[in-house]
Order: structure tokens, then C-alpha cells, then sequence
């Protein structure tokens, strides 16, 4: 599995634990992985970018440390639901 699929995943399900939202489109997926990469590789360097519990745990963890780019992503995807 690549990173960013891996990503994609880690953060649909980070974003989807926050609130209960529509499907995520590919789309999405797509911004997510641009806007949060680099955070990923941040905060949760050496953890399996697949869909973990412990790659979810760090995304949460670190939520408020997000880059605003990252954090504007997620918020956008949280409220179009």
C-alpha cells in the first residue's frame, strides 16, 4: 500500500471518528492527502500509513498542531455533511 493511499484512509477514518459525515469522494481523498502529507510525516513518522488504530490515535492526538492547510481540509470535509 502507497503512503498516500494509506494516508487517504487514516485520515477518512480520523475525519469520519469526528463526525458523523457523507462518504468521502475521491476528490476529497485527494485534498486530504495534498494538505495533511506533510503532517502525517510529522507527527506520525515511523507508524504504518495504513487504516491503524495507533496511525488514528497520532492524527487525533496531534489535530490541533495540523498545518492550517491540513486543518482547513479536514474542516471543510466535516462540514459539508
Amino acid at each position: 500500500m502507497s503512503v498516500h493511499f494509506g494516508l487517504g484512509l487514516v485520515l477518512a477514518a480520523t475525519v469520519a471518528s469526528a463526525a458523523v459525515a457523507a462518504p468521502m469522494t475521491d476528490e476529497e481523498k485527494d485534498v486530504l492527502q495534498q494538505q495533511c502529507a506533510g503532517d502525517f510525516t510529522s507527527f506520525c513518522a515511523g507508524l504504518p500509513p495504513e487504516d491503524g488504530p495507533e496511525t488514528q490515535a497520532c492524527f487525533q492526538k496531534n489535530m490541533s498542531k495540523l498545518s492550517p492547510g491540513c486543518q482547513n481540509a479536514i474542516k471543510a470535509y466535516k462540514n459539508k455533511g
